[in-house]
């Protein structure tokens, strides 16, 4: 009996240390980012502090992200919602976020932050119709591809989980210091070795902020107009343009890749590139290996 007590008695010693032993350490905050890339920026700042989801996946045209129940579920959860702006995702976000019904990531609220509110914005035309094709007339959304405004974004960012997470604001603060200087170094190390000399085409007008970051040359578009279908007359001046001025790279993202850029690098003798705006990869490692994939591909090494 004395034997069953003293048992009885260990058994509850045990269970009474394992209640005050430490929890494993979980993530505090849940982040969804409406972008791969965006996503990526997002964990290196938050770190193991924060879950980060993409709601697009790496490949997918930022314009038309299918609207499936499970991205809902992932907002209805969001503590923090971090969208690119500047009206890139209103053709599919806005349905989802009804959905969810969390109100707490609504725009202007405190769960909704616009990385595009956070940098130099390129562009912006007045008076704009659909007759002027996918026109972004608050500016050109895809800042992401520019290292130093995302670098402005993440500091951005630090602050806002500082508001979020009270607790951590010092280690988001940190990330997001080390992350900045990383990025400029890389800019740094890229613009030293003479990019500008590279002139290009591209399909749709997804390069403005690299382009001008690292001084490659746009001299045109396949897309005659942003989302609109080139013509044949559009296509034969571009094609002239490109042989005359030497013009040797179309650039284009995976979604825009078809016929027609195909025939006008045939005509011309130009290398078709596939430029990824996103790419597989974790934090900021896969961030920097998609800008760096970019300059390398454009740069043949």
């Amino acid at each position: 009996m004395n034997i069953m007590k003293t048992n009885t008695m260990k058994w509850m010693v045990a269970c009474a240390a394992l209640l005050i032993l430490p929890s494993p350490a979980k993530a505090e905050l849940y982040i969804v980012a409406t972008l791969p890339a965006l996503a990526q920026i997002t964990q290196e700042i938050a770190g193991e502090k924060a879950t980060v989801v993409s709601l697009a996946r790496v490949g997918q045209d930022p314009h038309f992200v299918p609207g499936k129940p499970t991205l809902a579920r992932h907002l209805a959860k969001a503590d923090l919602l971090v969208s690119a702006g500047l009206a890139l995702e209103s053709g599919w976000l806005p349905p989802l976020m009804a959905l969810s019904r969390n109100e707490h990531i609504l725009p202007g609220r405190e769960g909704s932050f616009a990385g595009s509110e956070t940098i130099d914005v390129i562009g912006g035309e007045a008076n704009v119709d659909r007759s002027a094709g996918d026109v972004h007339p608050e500016g050109n959304p895809h800042w992401w591809l520019d290292p130093l405004r995302a670098a402005q974004m993440g500091q951005a960012l630090a602050k806002r989980l500082a508001v979020l997470d009270p607790t951590h604001a010092s280690d988001y603060q940190q990330r997001a210091d080390i992350f900045s200087k990383r990025l400029q170094a890389l800019v740094a190390s890229w613009q030293h070795k003479g990019v500008a000399a590279q002139r290009i085409v591209t399909y749709h007008d997804s390069y403005r902020y690299f382009v001008e970051r690292f001084g490659f040359n746009v001299v045109g578009f396949i897309e005659p107009k942003p989302g609109v279908e080139a013509s044949t007359k559009h296509l034969s001046a571009l094609v002239e343009q490109m042989k005359a001025q030497q013009i040797m790279q179309i650039w284009s993202e995976s979604y825009h890749l078809g016929r027609i850029a195909s025939r006008v690098a045939s005509a011309t003798g130009a290398t078709l590139m596939v430029m990824d705006d996103a790419v597989e990869g974790s934090a900021g490692a896969g961030y920097i290996n998609m800008i760096e994939g970019i300059l390398r591909k454009a740069m043949g090494e």
